[in-house]
């Protein structure tokens, strides 16, 4: 019974911590929370939470060429006016982590999360985006598919994100270097394609709202 109640405070604690994590940014407009950093291109040392810098929009010039890709942030995938905090009208302050209203509350908020919505305009956009890298595939060095998440730790320390925060990548060519939550470039057509994460890691696998055959997928280091 002890364990029982220890794993579902821990699990109330990390799903609150996700809350805080993807909700505050949203309102603060593309802003990390005020207890974690913005990692910079140059900083590998990552914390729960961290995301990367956003993308901000090129300068159009007369000799400039079309890039091939549109550089977008996580934000970009979520439609106008989606709150995920909609249906969530508890107060948690007056329950205990254990509390099974706490956890009702909880089960409420992750079904909507599971069902957020896609953005429609990102069907089949050719896009650059940077994030955390999920592995799914058991074997090192033969990586065909991973997800790739907004902020580090999804998915591993904490719950996952929104549907709408979770990109189902799949790559021709299996990576040999891309290893557990490493943050890297990914560029190809988006689609919107709801699925169940086959990622059981720490059993907190979630709903996939987009996938992307990638055709390039690089280490992050900035622009």
């Amino acid at each position: 019974m002890k364990r029982t109640l220890i794993v579902a405070s821990l699990a109330v604690s990390a799903l609150i911590y996700g809350i805080v994590t993807f909700v505050l940014p949203s309102v603060a407009g593309d802003k990390a929370p005020a207890a974690a950093k913005t990692a910079s291109a140059n900083d590998a040392g990552y914390r729960v939470g961290d995301r990367l810098p956003v993308a901000t929009p090129k300068q159009n010039g007369a000799t400039q060429s079309p890039a091939p890709f549109e550089e977008v942030s996580w934000f970009a995938l979520v439609p106008n006016g989606w709150d995920p905090m909609k249906k969530f009208n508890e107060d948690m302050s007056k329950y205990s982590d254990a509390d099974p209203r706490a956890m009702a509350a909880l089960d409420k908020l992750r079904e909507e999360w599971d069902n957020a919505p896609a953005e429609p305009s990102m069907q089949g956009a050719r896009i650059r985006i940077a994030g955390f890298a999920v592995p799914l595939d058991g074997e090192r060095g033969q990586l065909k598919e991973f997800l790739l998440v907004p902020y580090f730790g999804a998915c591993i320390h904490t719950p996952p994100p929104p549907a709408n925060q979770i990109i189902h990548v799949f790559v021709k060519k299996p990576l040999k270097d891309v290893q557990v939550m490493d943050a890297v470039w990914v560029s190809g057509v988006l689609e919107i394609a709801r699925s169940r994460s086959a990622d059981n890691t720490m059993g907190l696998a979630g709903s996939v709202g987009y996938q992307m055959q990638a055709e390039v997928v690089t280490p992050y280091k900035g622009k």
